[in-house]
């Protein structure tokens, strides 16, 4: 992998607790859709965080980071770049990026931030033309954290094979669209999964409740992707 110093072009709160950070690395930067960067907080502590963009002309890093002030973890890198105007980084890192040339359609599958991973997929799906059907489901504990929402609206709008599907947890009145976990949202949409490829990240319990579930409509283990799977 490769260490690289980044300088912070922008750090702006989302919504409540969620940042977008955009790096540039002072040196090219290599990367596969899906893959992942270490933050370098100390030789021994490196900190993982999803890259939400895909290679481009600009060079940039785009992450979206999760922090609230109890999350030392996050709260920490933030408050780096903040005070330093720079970051070291290293990468990259990771085996569940995007398979390329498969012809299979795709499944991506958030939980919360874990959509800055699936968004880097998608936009390399997309600037290779969507040659296959691909589903994204995004599920979040409530509505308000849905960020990219209109985002991923627009773009399902302009690709007919883009299909978006929000999931809200902890619903109230005002949320007309899918209630309850995501994965049971995939469960109830799809009778097999056995020819789809499936991209998922978010919280270890999540992805792990999602793979046993998924054994019931067939999955096939080698087109089941996450990092999560490295660890649990």
């Amino acid at each position: 992998m490769q260490n690289v110093t980044c300088s912070v072009e922008a750090l702006e709160e989302m919504v409540d607790t969620l940042w977008y950070v955009r790096l540039k690395p002072e040196l090219p930067v290599d990367f596969l859709p899906g893959q992942y960067l270490l933050v370098v907080m100390a030789d021994d502590d490196k900190r993982p965080f999803s890259i939400a963009n895909t290679m481009n002309d600009e060079g940039v890093l785009e992450m979206h980071i999760g922090a609230t002030p109890d999350n030392t973890y996050a709260m920490q890198v933030l408050k780096r770049m903040q005070d330093q105007g720079q970051i070291e980084v290293q990468l990259p890192a990771g085996k569940a990026h995007l398979r390329e040339g498969s012809p299979h359609p795709v499944i991506l599958i958030a939980g919360g931030t874990g959509f800055a991973y699936t968004r880097s997929i998608l936009q390399q799906m997309i600037v290779d033309g969507l040659r296959q059907p691909v589903f994204l489901y995004w599920g979040v504990r409530f509505a308000d954290q849905l960020y990219a929402d209109e985002e991923m609206k627009t773009w399902a709008a302009e690709h007919s094979e883009f299909t978006y599907v929000p999931v809200v947890q902890n619903n109230d009145e005002s949320w007309q669209g899918r209630s309850g976990l995501v994965h049971d949202a995939i469960m109830s949409d799809f009778v097999s999964l056995s020819d789809y490829d499936v991209y998922i990240a978010g919280r270890f319990e999540m992805a792990g409740v999602a793979r046993e579930a998924f054994k019931e409509k067939g999955i096939n283990p080698e087109q089941l992707f996450g990092d999560a799977y490295e660890f649990i």
